[in-house]
């Protein structure tokens, strides 16, 4: 499970603010280990990652809504093996992008928007119990404290409700653009559900001048 808690603000008519919090809390399907009468996988993936970012918004047409945002941020990523030592590693990195997203919303009830986003991730650290384990991951005996990756993660997010809250899909994939094989994920597909809490002053506003009407 990776929860995350994204905030943004638009003080000024096209400027957009935004932070973003993701923390990841999951086991991995490797070998089952049994503590405590129960099991469950016994790779175990922890970390936590903060961004900051600005961008600009606009709208176009009668539905459509371009975007761009740019930031930065740093995070960290451990891996714990629950059965043995081995496998075990800890680093911190740190992560700027850079994000085109274009899509249209219809009457505040639905929105759908596809994009893309070009990160730079360098890696500040690393410690592992395996004195191996770097040129395990990179498959090229490279060492990944020091070392940079890009990634391109295009995206497509699907939202519908009321115009203060709507229920949130989204799905894309995490692709590493190194022509090294480290740190390549096997499976870089992923999907979120979440929702999205909208308290723009419009909405205040409206609903004064009804209330008043």
């Amino acid at each position: 499970m990776s929860p995350s808690l994204d905030f943004s603000v638009s003080p000024i008519k096209g400027l957009g603010l935004m932070v973003s919090y993701r923390n990841t809390n999951r086991f991995a399907n490797d070998e089952e280990w049994f503590s405590n009468g129960s099991s469950q996988d016994s790779i175990h993936y922890t970390g936590n990652r903060m961004e900051f970012g600005a961008g600009y918004y606009m709208p176009f047409g009668r539905y459509g809504q371009f975007e761009i945002y740019a930031g930065g941020g740093f995070g960290s990523i451990n891996r714990d093996n629950l059965k043995t030592l081995d496998g075990n590693f800890r680093s911190n990195y740190n992560r700027f992008f850079i994000q085109p997203t274009c899509g249209a919303k219809i009457k505040d009830i639905i929105e759908i928007a596809g994009g893309m986003r070009f990160s730079y991730q360098h890696f500040t650290d690393f410690s592992s119990t395996d004195p191996d384990m770097e040129e395990k991951l990179s498959g090229s005996g490279v060492r990944i404290a020091g070392s940079s990756f890009v990634f391109w993660e295009p995206f497509i997010d699907f939202s519908v409700g009321g115009k203060y809250a709507k229920f949130n899909l989204q799905t894309g994939a995490g692709v590493n653009m190194a022509t090294t094989e480290h740190l390549n994920n096997p499976s870089p597909f992923y999907m979120s559900l979440g929702v999205t809490l909208n308290i723009a002053p419009r909405y205040w506003k409206d609903a004064a001048a009804k209330h008043s009407n």
